[in-house]
This record gives structure tokens, C-alpha cells and sequence, in this order.
């Protein structure tokens, strides 16, 4: 499996190398829109005009310039906590060749569902062509980043309201709250949830009166 760092904070895009400068990764499955017309690849014949789901390139056409780096697998607990999210994982990785297997297996016309950035990317598809067990951990680690955020901003409003408003309020808010994020499993759902209109009219009525800014 390589890992192809595309960011200044690193974004690993992942795919399964199958030899002889040939390696199998998953797109997006939405067709985009260019405005710059690319030819095919010389070298795999890859259409980068039609960039859609699971495909067979060069490594080249893979990396697009970027730098390469070789995901770890079955790495221990203190190396795992002391890498980059993206760069290893705790799992066994199957032998070469069954991974090989599945990758082709999915190139061959089974596909791997719809790509979603957050819940099935490429690095879902690699990590399961070599363990079976589809996972981000790019994606987890995004999750939980975004769920401290909310933790940090709910705890400085919650801090303010009582000091202006007394326990009571605080107490209200800090349900309204709470139950407004709980079960919430997924890194869509949490965005969709924060950004749903009635949540300012909710913090209005909980503190009675309109919420006015300066």
C-alpha cells in the first residue's frame, strides 16, 4: 500500500501496488468538472478526464508530483500513537498476493460503493484490499478533531451563560445541547447537525430573549 502526501498538513491519499510500476486506487465517483482537458497517460493510457472509482494507473499518474511513502501495517501500540494519522495501523496485513486479489476483484467491475470523503475514501478501499477491514483512520481522526472543537466551544458558551444567567440557564443549554449531539456517529451527520437553522432559535428560547449582536 503506498501513501501519497498531498498537503502541507499531510493528507495521505492511498492505493494498493500491484508491480511492475502499477498500482490500483479509489476515486471519487462523481464525475467532475474540468475545464482543462488532460490527455491519457503515455505510459498506462489512464484518462484523467474520467477519474472515477476504483482504477489501475502508473505510479506516476498516482502521485502527480507528490512525495511517497509506504503504509505500515501491524505497527505496536507506541508507534502507532506516535505517527501521523494515515501512516500505519495496528492490523495484520494479509499476504501480497490476496490483497492483490481484491484489488482487482473491485477493479474488475465490483466497484467499492460510492466514494464518500468521510466514511468509504481510498484509504477505506487500501486498508481493506489488505486486511478486509474497511477503515480511515484520516477520516476518525477528522471526526474527533472536529468533536473536541464543538467540546471547546459548548464549554467557553456554556461557562459565559452561567456567569451572565445563573445556573439554571446553564443548565438548560447544556441539555439542549448535549442532546443535540448525542448519537451522532459520523462526521456528516455532526457538520449537518451544527449548521441546522433552528439551533440559534433553540439557544434563544433557553435563554429568553433574542440572542443581538454588536
Amino acid at each position: 500500500m503506498l501513501t501519497d502526501l498531498r498537503t502541507p498538513i499531510p493528507t495521505m491519499v492511498s492505493s494498493i501496488y500491484i508491480g511492475g510500476d502499477r498500482v490500483i486506487h479509489y476515486n471519487r465517483t462523481q464525475q467532475a468538472n474540468r475545464w482543462n482537458r488532460a490527455e491519457p497517460c503515455r505510459k498506462c493510457e489512464l484518462d484523467r478526464n474520467h477519474l472515477r472509482g476504483v482504477v489501475k494507473s502508473c505510479v506516476d499518474c498516482f502521485l502527480q508530483g507528490h512525495a511517497l511513502r509506504r503504509f505500515q501495517y501491524g505497527v505496536k501500540v507506541v508507534r502507532y500513537l506516535a505517527s501521523w494519522h494515515g501512516t500505519c495501523t495496528t492490523g495484520r496485513a494479509d499476504p501480497p498476493e490476496v490483497a492483490i486479489r481484491r484489488a482487482n476483484d473491485h477493479l474488475d467491475g465490483h466497484g467499492f460503493g460510492d466514494y464518500d470523503l468521510f466514511e468509504n475514501n481510498c484509504e477505506a478501499f487500501a486498508v481493506f484490499c489488505k486486511t478486509e477491514k474497511a477503515v480511515s483512520s484520516q477520516a476518525w481522526a477528522a471526526m474527533l478533531m472536529l468533536k473536541a472543537g464543538v467540546k471547546i466551544g459548548r464549554d467557553r458558551l456554556l461557562h459565559d451563560v452561567k456567569v451572565h444567567y445563573g445556573q439554571e440557564k446553564h443548565d438548560k443549554l447544556k441539555q439542549m445541547i448535549d442532546s443535540a449531539l448525542t448519537g451522532i456517529s459520523s462526521l456528516k451527520e455532526l457538520i449537518a447537525n451544527l449548521q441546522k437553522d433552528q439551533a440559534a432559535d433553540s439557544v434563544e428560547e433557553v435563554m429568553g430573549s433574542p440572542v443581538h449582536e454588536i
